[in-house]
């Protein structure tokens, strides 16, 4: 199933997805330094969280875990000149690979990238700091509990939290399994549940190049 997954994959790229020459460069950048493009998000769906932004005129955005900047850079292009995207990476040379690709792909919007803990940094950003629209959610799992709750206080009513890699090939299902990726995403789970600063949320399960796995999306109230 997984190579007709990746094809069916290939096939809504070529037929839906416009060319981009900053994203191939990002991947051939990243590919060239030695890193695993399979950590970056598909570019069907680097084009629905770009929809997703575009649908609610988005300005403001956060994201936790940046890699490369390949999805840093599907969030920005659905950004205004005058818009706002930062990113969050908490290993360094991650951090700079992702400064690297993005300073080349020279995208029209501000963006900053910030090295650190997410939660280090989102507590150090000053207390006036404007609320996020739109929130992206792709770090160490083990730590999603905390991170939506430190993007609740970053948030406004209206912003939408995203949060990949949420099924995994259905770990989640497996009460055998006790890796802290999992058991932090059951515990997300459990904490978007009937969250009282939520006003709705679901979750959709993906198949594609990147495996079985999925997003949670939440409105908060």
């Amino acid at each position: 199933m997984q190579q007709l997954w990746t094809d069916l994959d290939d096939y809504i790229e070529d037929h839906l997805l416009p060319k981009d020459e900053r994203l191939d460069k990002v991947i051939q950048n990243t590919v060239e330094h030695g890193f695993s493009n399979h950590l970056a998000v598909a570019p069907n769906q680097g084009m629905f969280l770009q929809m997703l932004i575009q649908m609610n005129n988005c300005k403001r955005v956060l994201e936790l875990g940046t890699f490369a900047a390949y999805s840093t850079v599907w969030l920005a292009r659905a950004l205004p000149q005058d818009g706002y995207l930062l990113t969050i990476e908490g290993r360094e040379s991650h951090a700079q690979m992702a400064q690297k690709n993005l300073d080349e792909a020279n995208m029209p919007t501000h963006i900053e990238v910030k090295a650190g803990k997410a939660a280090d940094v989102l507590n150090d950003l000053p207390q006036d700091t404007a609320p996020f629209d739109f929130i992206f959610i792709d770090a160490d799992k083990g730590s999603y509990p905390d991170y939506l709750e430190l993007s609740l206080k970053f948030s406004r009513s209206g912003t939408i939290i995203v949060l990949d890699n949420v099924i995994r090939a259905g770990d989640i299902l497996n009460l055998d399994n006790h890796k802290p990726s999992i058991t932090g995403l059951r515990d997300t789970f459990k904490a978007l549940q009937d969250h009282p600063k939520l006003l709705s949320c679901t979750a959709l399960q993906t198949v594609g190049s990147k495996g079985h796995d999925g997003f949670a999306i939440a409105i908060v109230k």
